[in-house]
């Protein structure tokens, strides 16, 4: 494990054969924090050290704490893209980062992070990022974006930020039907031949149409029929 030493200081409090685990300090700020880069047997009698090794760390909830590396186990059989798989894996996984009490922070743009390289590929997401609590309270716009692959495993690259990341949800108005034009707008747009295509469009078009209203004018009519 490296880092920039003009950014961080870094001082190694662990080291086994299943992962390396460094406390950070910033220079900028001083602020502290953990990391624990783990790699996890696929196969043998270090699959099983491994599992009642995870099983047994201990995470502080009061410190931002990120676990992060190949952990050769998938969290969901829909996180391989074909058929089959080992459910009894699966849960072990789960029960144990559920025990844990750590976080899954998202794969951004892509589905799967290691490949068997084969010409009709085994694709698989047995890379993980976990947090703890307290790291998503101090840095809730962590992103987990793809970098490009270089071997049979697709590099993680972290994004941490402060901000508060805008809620990407589509909400729809009810006061938006009563606006004039809200039904011929909706009438242009469902042209599509699939159900999905103009759900998609309709939506894409509301969020824009609905940024030039106000739901003002339409109270202070309602108010005024009333006088």
């Amino acid at each position: 494990m490296g880092w920039n030493s003009s950014i961080f200081n870094g001082e190694i409090i662990e080291i086994n054969k299943f992962c390396i685990t460094v406390n950070f300090s910033s220079l900028h700020n001083g602020h502290n924090w953990i990391l624990t880069t783990v790699y996890g047997p696929c196969q043998g009698p270090g699959r099983d050290e491994f599992v009642l090794w995870l099983n047994d760390c201990q995470f502080d909830d009061n410190v931002n704490w990120m676990f992060v590396g190949d952990f050769n186990f998938y969290r969901s059989l829909t996180d391989r893209n074909k058929s089959g798989g080992n459910m009894n894996d699966v849960m072990i996984f789960n029960e144990i980062i559920s025990n844990l009490g750590l976080l899954e922070i998202p794969l951004k743009g892509r589905k799967y992070t290691w490949s068997n390289m084969q010409n009709d590929p085994l694709l698989e997401q047995i890379d993980w990022v976990f947090t703890s609590v307290n790291w998503i309270s101090d840095y809730p716009d962590t992103l987990l974006p793809m970098a490009r692959p270089t071997s049979d495993h697709i590099p993680c690259k972290i994004q941490i930020g402060t901000n508060i990341p805008k809620a990407q949800t589509f909400r729809f108005e009810n006061y938006w039907i009563d606006h004039p034009g809200f039904m011929d707008l909706v009438k242009s747009v469902w042209t599509a031949t699939r159900i999905s295509s103009k759900f998609k469009l309709l939506r894409a078009v509301l969020k824009k149409w609905s940024k030039k209203l106000s739901n003002l004018s339409r109270l202070i009519k309602i108010c005024n029929c009333w006088k």
